[in-house]
């Protein structure tokens, strides 16, 4: 069941990934944990994620999502180029683009989709504490 549930995000984000013309996409928790991430990555992919977390601490640094805070970032017009929205209080869908997006419309894309997302990420089980399998992981997940 769990796989499953694995291969459906992955599914889903890889068709969210086609409709909003991203790179790729992926979902963390707020320890940076992967559960799910778009097919296939691109060759790039960690590179625009060093580029991309430190907008995503700093988008919630003073609003903390395991304080009730809530993510909502489009980088649009200017490098890097990134979209993320945070649910269910502790997950966030990072898509990544390599050139600049229409933001409203990636936007409705994603709120669309979310409630899909996070159906289906809430259903895999919580990670195991002694795996490591950062964001860095998703290369072999």
């Amino acid at each position: 069941m769990t796989a499953h549930h694995r291969q459906e995000l992955d599914q889903r984000l890889t068709t969210l990934t086609a409709q909003c013309g991203a790179s790729c996409a992926f979902v963390l928790d707020t320890t940076a944990q992967a559960y799910g991430a778009s097919t296939p990555l691109p060759d790039d992919w960690s590179t625009l994620v060093d580029e991309v977390v430190p907008l995503v601490v700093a988008a919630t640094r003073d609003h903390p999502l395991r304080k009730g805070g809530h993510l909502h970032l489009m980088r649009s017009v200017e490098p890097p180029f990134a979209a993320a929205e945070s649910f269910a209080g502790v997950y966030m869908v990072v898509l990544l683009f390599e050139t600049p997006f229409v933001a409203a419309e990636v936007s409705a894309l994603v709120r669309r989709a979310l409630p899909e997302i996070e159906a289906l990420t809430v259903a895999l089980p919580p990670p195991d504490p002694t795996r490591e399998a950062r964001v860095a992981g998703l290369r072999t997940g």
